[in-house]
């Protein structure tokens, strides 16, 4: 019957024959579906072969899934996060000396130049005074774990001056739904005491994830060698990815409100090589400022030098910008030891790496398509640009434009119609 069968299969089988996926495994399927030793030892195998594969699956993620459950366990949760923001829009206006200049939150994905970010915003609003901050969180505490991980709420933490200063991995969505800022796509009227200032600032997802395989293991006392790359950056593209692309669909929307500032990691990377007096820094500057700080070429040349990635990555102020304050605290809420080795990996500042695109000669080509096809299937049906550089280039119009009205002294909207056809949505 077995040989009748695979006879008819055989003569049926047309230009590909037996030897089509499709046939061999319905050959396969004959062959054991009779009663016989040969067909019991051909299941037996069979099963085997799947066990030992899920077995050895499971094997190689078994570290990646005890980081999954240690950020679960050391980390706050969205309801805390949730509740965190909560805490942070009802927020007394008028506690002195407070209500005299609007907050500005710095917010950011992990690993996205937040940190640098937030560093320029702080030595702008200490004109130009040397770093004296052990840690950035304490003077730029964050808004979603401060209450949780050190047990004061963020707006509660003294700051040394005027503007505060807040960090957040909160999305657009999370701001709107906890009251932080109101919602809707139009500008809103300039931000007054009680409101909310934003920088956003946006990095390729692929570099985000790359940078995170290094730093965020070491965070919850896993050495990231013991993890395969593309495992976890699959992983991160899962959690991470879909909430970064609608946060920035929604910020670019909002991006000529005077309460928001839209920024690129590439916008900072390329200051470094370039002139303060234009870019990002003087940008920041001016937003965080808001009329009260005089910006000088002086304070914007300090600035600038005080901010580099050499200055920043030095060994006088590399652990100021690390993870080593929240990987104490994560350890202890884990009840695990504390791994000293592991210390070269929390810092915010990246010795080895951090350029732009770096990610995306190390991934292979089929993670690279993963994170494309969620850019087209977000970004370029709501905003209508195909690609992460074709919305820079268009952002770097607008910039372009916009100095160039200041050069000139015109206090218009900042955007002439010329420049607004060419940027979609």
């Amino acid at each position: 019957k077995h040989q009748s069968s695979g006879q008819g299969l055989h003569e049926n089988s047309g230009s590909g024959g037996i030897y089509s996926v499709e046939r061999l495994l319905a050959a396969v399927l004959l062959t054991t579906s009779g009663p016989g030793a040969l067909s019991q030892w051909l299941a037996l195998a069979a099963a085997a072969y799947f066990l030992a594969g899920l077995l050895g699956f499971a094997w190689r993620i078994r570290w990646l899934l005890i980081l999954g459950v240690r950020v679960a366990r050391g980390m706050p949760g969205p309801r805390a996060r949730r509740r965190a923001l909560a805490t942070f829009a009802a927020r007394p206006a008028t506690v002195p000396p407070q209500g005299q200049l609007p907050d500005v939150i710095i917010a950011a994905t992990m690993r996205s130049g937040g940190t640098w970010a937030s560093h320029i915003a702080h030595q702008i609003r200490m004109r130009g005074a040397a770093p004296e901050f052990f840690w950035q969180e304490d003077v730029v505490p964050w808004v979603d774990l401060h209450q949780d991980l050190f047990g004061l709420p963020a707006h509660q933490h003294p700051q040394p001056c005027l503007p505060r200063l807040f960090r957040t991995t909160a999305t657009w969505c999370d701001l709107v739904e906890a009251g932080v800022v109101k919602g809707g796509t139009t500008p809103g009227p300039p931000p007054g005491p009680s409101d909310c200032k934003i920088i956003y600032v946006f990095r390729d997802l692929c570099d985000v994830c790359y940078s995170l395989f290094f730093y965020f293991p070491a965070l919850f006392q896993v050495d990231s060698v013991l993890i395969h790359l593309e495992d976890f950056v699959y992983c991160a593209r899962l959690l991470l990815v879909e909430r970064a692309l609608w946060s920035l669909v929604h910020f670019w929307r909002r991006r000529h409100d005077p309460a928001i500032l839209f920024l690129f990691f590439d916008e900072l990377f390329r200051d470094e090589s370039s002139s303060p007096n234009s870019g990002a820094l003087r940008r920041i500057a001016e937003f965080v400022g808001s009329g009260h700080i005089n910006i000088t070429e002086e304070l914007l040349q300090t600035v600038a030098a005080q901010t580099a990635h050499a200055s920043m990555a030095s060994d006088e102020n590399w652990d100021r910008f690390s993870g080593l304050s929240i990987a104490v605290l994560v350890s202890e809420r884990l009840g695990v030891g504390y791994r000293y080795d592991l210390e070269p990996y929390l810092g915010k500042v990246s010795r080895i790496g951090g350029k732009p695109g770096q990610s995306r000669r190390v991934v292979g080509d089929a993670i690279r398509e993963l994170f494309d096809s969620k850019w087209r299937m977000i970004v370029t049906r709501e905003l209508g640009f195909e690609s992460l550089a074709e919305m820079q280039q268009a952002r770097a119009s607008e910039v372009e434009s916009m100095e160039r009205e200041r050069r000139n002294g015109d206090k218009g909207s900042g955007v002439n119609s010329t420049d607004r056809s060419k940027v979609r949505k």
